[in-house]
């Protein structure tokens, strides 16, 4: 009896995908191969290959709308029609993060103009069978809206309400640990259109340099406590302009894409080198549990919820529902506006410091000049604007975090900015409406690549990407790269600092601040002239 039992055949055990991906942690934690063989049934090796398949698990996952509906997936295994799946899917996702209905019918139509588009020869039967194994690849639970227009109204926004503050109570967070990111268009290089410099630029063939976008990612928490460094995005991987410069030093987290767009690679590799190292840090300063939620709209940028936690589910992300993003993301509530109007008086503040001369400015503002505008303009925002822009979705913020008296939180308007460029060179004809135009002018820009359906389906078919974009023609106007000098370096700072120590208004800590510059350039040299000093003694000696 016994030994019938031991030669009999162990029972094949077939594991969801969620178990699959718990055996993946647990395995990456330190528990043994032996262990968990044990606990699921399955022999040595078959957990080997579970983990060694790891990242086709977490790639499946990513893919997918929610991991609630892939969870009871049995295999990874595609649709027959891999390309024509891919090209519905990513039509499915974009329509959800516009706000768009969509309903089974809907879908099955999108499916067949897509399989006609594609020219893919194998007949293709549009069933509901194909609409139930394409919900269950993706996880889509439901699709029963039937034309009705999405909107937030005030009953579903209360039942939202509620349902966040239950989050909140369940994981105990305060406002310091509620974050909120989203993406957006910047045209770096835009002036009023009535500006001298925008006529002739759109009377010149091939004119482009209004239209010079830039993705500005922006994070923060709901107390204002924490502004993350910004994402730029833009199309060069070394611009010319950044030879020289320590990107250590540089204010902002630069990424390059071929399309100045942010893709899902680019939040992943944000979200696990840079949000979460910085949560934590900021965490442990005001001796916080390491605990913090993300919220984000239902962008086609954005991974799965899935995958962006970390190994002890502390620090997550939870989506909005889609019909709630516009009315209640915190950064779509003011902040990426406040943000863009501070940069554009910044650039027009940059515009009076060339002494007006419009015509040179333009040619000198470069993309480095931009990003370094970007990271003043967000380091100016005050913790007043956060914390109102949470009031709808978390109205408790405004209590529970401390009085804050930001003075310089007032809205900087159309009839300020044109007070300031008054009587200005090339500005003649701007008024204020031109300035309400041109402040608006991006707020529209998503900063992830909104397709239309027959790019979907060319780049369904052809997963190949796109080639890199070479440096030189990144940025073909900008000039080369000027080496400075220490000599200069030490003369500049000298010459600064005399200039700062003969006025009387001069801040004492930026004096300071340049005698430490200055000292430390001097001893920079001291180093070099002693290291070409020993070069020469041991030349002369060999």
């Amino acid at each position: 009896m016994s030994g019938s039992s031991a030669g009999a055949k162990r029972k094949r055990v077939v594991l969801s995908i969620a178990t699959k991906l718990q055996i993946v942690e647990r395995a990456e934690k330190g528990e043994s191969i032996a262990k968990l063989s044990s606990e699921f049934n399955i022999v040595n090796q078959t957990v080997r290959d579970i983990v060694r398949k790891k990242d086709e698990l977490y790639k499946f996952v990513t893919s997918s709308d929610t991991f609630n509906g892939t969870s009871a997936c049995k295999t990874t295994k595609g649709s027959k029609f891999d390309d024509l799946d891919r090209a519905v899917f990513e039509w499915f996702k974009q329509k959800r993060a516009e706000g768009c209905p969509v309903s089974g019918p809907l879908l099955l139509e999108k499916a067949k103009w897509f399989h006609c588009e594609m020219k893919i020869p194998e007949p293709f039967a549009v069933s509901q069978g194909w609409l139930q194994c394409f919900k269950s690849r993706h996880g889509i639970r439901q699709l029963d809206i039937q034309g009705e227009k999405i909107s937030g109204d005030s009953d579903a926004t209360a039942l939202y309400v509620t349902e966040f503050k239950r989050l909140v109570e369940a994981h105990d967070h305060s406002p310091d640990q509620l974050y909120n990111a989203d993406e957006t268009g910047l045209y770096w290089k835009a002036l009023p259109s009535k500006t001298l410099v925008s006529k002739e630029e759109k009377s010149a063939p091939g004119h482009k340099s209004s239209k010079e976008r830039i993705t500005v990612l922006a994070c923060t928490n709901a107390s204002g406590s924490h502004k993350l460094k910004l994402i730029c995005i833009a199309k060069s991987k070394n611009p010319r302009l950044f030879k020289g410069t320590q990107m250590c030093n540089f204010p902002v987290l630069y990424y390059n894409q071929t399309k100045a767009w942010i893709n899902r690679e680019i939040f992943k590799d944000w979200f696990f080198k840079h949000f979460v190292p910085a949560v934590r840090d900021h965490l442990r300063s005001k001796n916080l549990p390491q605990r913090a939620v993300l919220l984000l709209d239902n962008a086609p940028s954005h991974p799965s919820k899935n995958v962006l936690k970390t190994s002890d589910d502390q620090i997550f992300v939870a989506y909005l529902p889609p019909n709630m993003t516009l009315l209640k993301q915190s950064m779509d509530q003011g902040v990426l506006e406040a943000f863009k109007q501070r940069y554009k008086k910044s650039l027009l503040r940059s515009v009076l410091e060339e002494d007006g001369d419009l015509r040179e400015f333009y040619k000198k503002w470069t993309i480095k000049d931009a990003i370094f505008s970007c990271s003043e303009s967000w380091d100016d925002m005050p913790k007043l604007t956060f914390r109102k822009s949470w009031r709808k979705l978390f109205p408790d913020v405004m209590d529970s975090v401390e009085n804050v008296n930001d003075s310089e939180s007032q809205e900087i308007t159309a009839a300020s900015l044109l007070e300031e460029i008054q009587n200005v060179n090339g500005f003649e004809d701007v008024d204020r409406v031109n300035i309400e135009e041109w402040l608006l002018s991006d707020n529209d820009q998503p900063g992830y690549q909104v397709k239309d359906d027959a790019a979907l389906a060319a780049e369904a078919k052809s997963s190949a990407e796109l080639p890199e974009e070479s440096d030189d023609d990144a940025f073909e106007d900008e000039p080369s790269e000027k080496k400075v000098s220490i000599a200069e370096a030490l003369n500049f700072a000298e010459t600064l600092l005399d200039f700062l120590e003969q006025e009387a208004d001069s801040n004492f800590c930026d004096i300071l601040t340049l005698r430490k510059l200055r000292t430390s350039i001097k001893l920079k040299r001291c180093k070099n002239t002693k290291q070409r000093l020993l070069s020469d003694f041991v030349k002369k000696t060999s």
